[in-house]
């Protein structure tokens, strides 16, 4: 074809940038053919890039490009070029233009090594691709440009997979409502951990589990089946010197063809932690990087050896393992989630006869696995940077990894059904690195959690089973011996069976199953031993004993607990230690009806008494915290012997002076005497508290005097075989009791009448006393009374004396009448008490005042014999009545004469004169001196 009239090679060159400057490239292929020495195929392509507009139609030029690159069998089309444009433009303008033009290269900067070393319409049609995006971001252009020419050219069909289909997938496709697009040369300027990184974290708004699905099928797959052109293997080679390995012990991921799967794996353990239910679905429905969508361009897909393919199939199967070791929730959806998991990867790879999750029957299997490689991990092999390690055991998919973690999916969800959730790693933790004592107490949490969690109808049968199971993971448990660890690695494999039965037969009766607990460990065939039984059931009770918060032993923890004794003393009749329990219960019982606060106004618990290191002063806290609760002495007593029935350690009295460890042991016979002992002589400090000194009196008549002094006996008031020193306190207390509001209109008979009392008070004192230390006080207290009272005889007396003399006027008085009958015997009987009084006196042992007084207890005794026979009225010796005060008695109960009264001396009189003489003569003389007549 000749050249256009006119027209040099510069006006052709401007005439074919006006063309394509105004899109109409049709044109191009005839004057190329004009001009063929000006247009080379390079030259017309740069300056088709350079003035075509990016916004044109591909298909309006790529017919074009197929022309001039000769792949179309249709000839040049011989039509008329317009060349108006530069027709009249001098020779010399049109050379200074062409020599002004600055045409792109066909190559980009920083280009690919396969695309610079590809033919020039590749070249061509990657540059346009980038002008085009980064011009117009009109992304589906490209995808019409590159179309007719990626079949044959396979660098063009990998960039078209690798780079463009992911970038029109993301802003095309999958999330159209983006406000921001993904440009190519952004995502050229990615390596494959950034690529990765950014297309998966990539999620709608509504949160669709298959948004990951279809970013790992659609987006991540095309991606990484770029990786084998140069410029990634650049940008990875950068990353990976720049980067730490992930993976705790392994060398870094080298830049080949399959390393960007590593971090797939590494993103989705990582993306679990935060957002399981979505890397869950993921798992469920994406088989793995075989499963992948290139959109149709590559009908054979990835040219990968079987080798890899079952490398990376198992890599990823081992991604989907560590992601249930990983996760930390313990919920049921979790729990699900890792049983999907585990059944998806054993279907990818073939393992499904390994794993014990596809048995639909309720019966629990034995488990069987290579122990000794499992145990072989490292609590480290359970880190999250280890779990993709090529060589950790417990991910690396195998029969024993597979069977070893279904077994422990297994007992999470019969841990879940007993209301105990615990983490995968948790229970991996416990099952192979933990001790028999964390074993132990992990236990007793999941047994504490199955009762809480008991339902109205729950099976215990079934939950023993499943316990057992737990223990060694084998459907039946005759493998090993009762007390010894399991030869089978179950969950709680270092305990021994009886240690698991023991626990279970506590869980029974926290769940009041108690008449299973008979039943199963009470008979002849009962896997544990009698002592076993017994202390659990002992423990068992004192669970809910200690946990009570009333001690009333019909409500609440003090009922189960007495219902516990119940069941089972029965058939332990012999024990012990349920009999201590029982007086235990029965204290807390009688306790429970008194109002009781603590220190700080904590209430009273019953296990306050187990922890007190004196429950009987619990007993004092009722006395003070209870008014007039002294009137109930049985009561009290009922509560002391039953806590030192109970086997709880007391204080006695004594300890006040002297160190607990040095107290000499008492049977438990003397324990509750003394306990009494101390209770009664707190009930009478009670009572003179409250100024009620007769209840007290009562209490000492009835229950501290010897029996050498009574015709009867007690238990209480039976000769002590160790020392005693609470009684003589207390009848000490009471003999030198005075009225804190003393009643000032008393009679003179009636101060007299409680002066006598408190004297026999202190007699019965100095009778009771141990040691001869506290004499001189008690002797002290007793010559007080012995002086007051004997001022109150003589004021009564001298009042007898002032009426006797009225008397005696009455009579003498002139044209008086004289006495009557009745007050001449009136006055014969006092005249009969003045001169037995006098006789009294004169025969009292200080009469004599060398002779030495008798030892301090001899006067004790001779004053006890002398108060045995009637100096306490309330006790009513021998049940004979006594005689008027006014009169002596002989034995045939008739009046002595003032002859025969003679030899009698008063009581008081005869040891108010032995104390005197004692006190005259010197303390120390009393308290076990020589007498003077030796």
């Amino acid at each position: 074809m000749a050249p256009l009239a006119g027209l040099s090679d510069a006006h052709a060159i401007l005439l074919a940038t006006h063309l394509c400057a105004s899109g109409d490239v049709t044109t191009l292929p005839a004057l190329q053919a004009q001009y063929p020495h000006c247009f080379p195929l390079e030259r017309l392509l740069r300056i088709i890039l350079t003035f075509l507009p990016e916004s044109t139609e591909p298909s309006s030029y790529v017919p074009v490009l197929q022309q001039l690159n000769g792949s179309s069998r249709s000839a040049p089309v011989d039509r008329e070029v317009d060349t108006s444009a530069v027709k009249d433009l001098s020779e010399t303008a049109a050379r200074k233009r062409v020599r002004r033009l600055r045409l792109r290269p066909l190559k980009r900067q920083d280009e690919e090594e396969e695309v610079q070393s590809a033919d020039l319409l590749t070249q061509f049609l990657i540059h346009r691709a980038y002008l085009i995006d980064t011009e117009t971001a009109l992304q589906p252009l490209i995808l019409n440009l590159l179309r007719p020419f990626y079949e044959q050219r396979p660098i063009l069909r990998t960039w078209l997979i690798s780079s463009l289909l992911p970038a029109l997938r993301l802003n095309y496709e999958y999330y159209t409502n983006r406000d921001e697009t993904l440009s190519l040369e952004t995502l050229e300027l990615m390596d494959d951990q950034t690529a990765v990184n950014v297309l998966l974290s990539i999620t709608g708004s509504k949160g669709n589990n298959m948004d990951l699905v279809n970013n790992l099928r659609g987006l991540v797959g095309p991606w990484l089946y770029g990786s084998i052109r140069s410029k990634r293997r650049r940008l990875n080679e950068t990353a990976r010197q720049n980067s730490i390995s992930f993976i705790q012990g392994t060398p870094k991921p080298q830049s080949t063809d399959l390393a960007g799967w590593e971090y797939v794996n590494e993103w989705l353990l990582s993306r679990s932690l935060v957002d399981h239910h979505s890397v869950v679905a993921a798992f469920t429905n994406w088989s793995g990087p075989d499963d992948i969508d290139l959109g149709g361009y590559d009908e054979n897909g990835r040219q990968i050896t079987p080798d890899q393919a079952n490398e990376l199939l198992n890599r990823y199967g081992q991604a989907g393992l560590s992601v249930i070791y990983a996760h930390a929730d313990s919920s049921h959806a979790a729990l699900d989630g890792s049983f999907e998991i585990v059944a998806r990867v054993t279907k990818l790879l073939g393992l499904e006869e390994f794993s014990y999750l596809n048995s639909f029957h309720s019966a629990l299997p034995s488990v069987d696995y290579d122990t000794e490689r499992i145990s072989s991990t490292s609590r480290a092999s359970l880190l999250q940077n280890a779990l993709l390690a090529h060589e950790n055991p417990l991910t690396q998919p195998s029969p024993s990894s597979i069977a070893f973690l279904s077994a422990l999916l297994l007992s999470l969800r019969i841990l879940t059904q007993l209301g105990h959730l615990l983490p995968c790693r948790s229970a991996a933790n416990i099952c192979l690195h933990s001790s028999d004592e964390i074993q132990s107490a992990e236990l007793k949490s999941v047994v504490s959690s199955a009762i809480k969690q008991q339902q109205s109808k729950q099976d215990w049968q079934l939950v023993r089973h499943q316990l057992l199971w737990l223990r060694d993971w084998q459907a039946d448990h005759l493998d090993n011996g009762w007390d010894e660890p399991s030869t089978h690695h179950g969950l709680f494999w270092r305990i021994s069976r009886d240690t698991v039965e023991t626990e279970i037969l506590k869980a029974l009766l926290g769940a009041r199953e108690y008449q299973l607990a008979v039943d199963l460990y009470t008979q002849s065939d009962s896997p544990l031993n009698t002592s076993q039984v017994e202390t659990a059931v002992v423990e068992a009770i004192f669970t809910v004993y200690d946990n009570a918060s009333n001690g009333n032993r019909t409500r609440g923890g003090m009922k189960r607990a007495y219902e516990i004794l119940q069941t089972f003393q029965p058939h332990f009749q012999a024990s012990i230690q349920l009999k201590q329990i029982n007086s235990l219960i029965a204290a807390t019982h009688a306790l429970s009806f008194y109002s009781l606060t603590l220190q700080h106004g904590v209430p009273f618990e019953p296990v306050s008494i187990r922890v007190h290191n004196d429950p009987l002063s619990l007993v004092e806290k009722v006395l003070h915290q209870n008014v007039k609760s002294y009137t109930k002495l049985d009561d009290l007593l009922f509560i002391g012997r039953n806590l030192v029935k109970a086997g709880l350690a007391t204080k006695s009295a004594s300890s006040e002076t002297e160190d607990q460890a040095s107290q000499e042991y008492l049977s438990q016979e003397d324990a509750i005497v003394t306990a009494e002992r101390r209770i009664t002589s707190l009930a009478i400090s009670s009572a003179l508290d409250s100024n009620d000194f007769g209840t007290a009196y009562s209490y000492i008549l009835t229950r501290l005097t010897p029996p050498s002094m009574l015709p009867i006996s007690s238990p209480l008031l039976s000769a002590p075989t160790f020392p005693d020193d609470i009684s003589w306190r207390a009848v000490y207390n009471a003999g030198r009791y005075r009225p804190a509001s003393p009643n000032t209109s008393a009679s003179l008979q009636s101060q007299i009448s409680h002066l006598s009392q408190r004297m026999e008070l202190l007699s019965l004192a100095l009778a009771l006393v141990p040691s001869p230390d506290p004499l001189p006080e008690i002797l002290g207290a007793w010559r007080r009374c012995d002086e007051e009272i004997s001022s109150l005889r003589a004021r009564e007396q001298q009042e007898e004396d002032i009426w006797d003399d009225k008397g005696d006027r009455l009579s003498t008085v002139p044209g008086g009448f004289g006495p009557t009958d009745s007050e001449r015997d009136a006055f014969d009987t006092a005249q009969q008490r003045a001169a037995r009084r006098a006789r009294a006196r004169a025969a009292m042992p200080h009469s004599h005042p060398h002779e030495a007084p008798m030892g301090l207890f001899e006067v004790a005794r001779g004053a006890a014999m002398a108060l045995h026979k009637n100096a306490f009225p309330l006790r009513g010796a021998a049940g004979a009545s006594r005689a008027p005060a006014s009169a002596e008695q002989g034995e045939d109960g008739r009046p002595l004469s003032p002859e025969q009264g003679e030899g009698r001396v008063r009581k008081r009189d005869m040891v108010s004169n032995m104390v005197t003489g004692g006190l005259a003569s010197g303390i120390g003389w009393v308290l076990g001196a020589e007498p003077v007549n030796r």
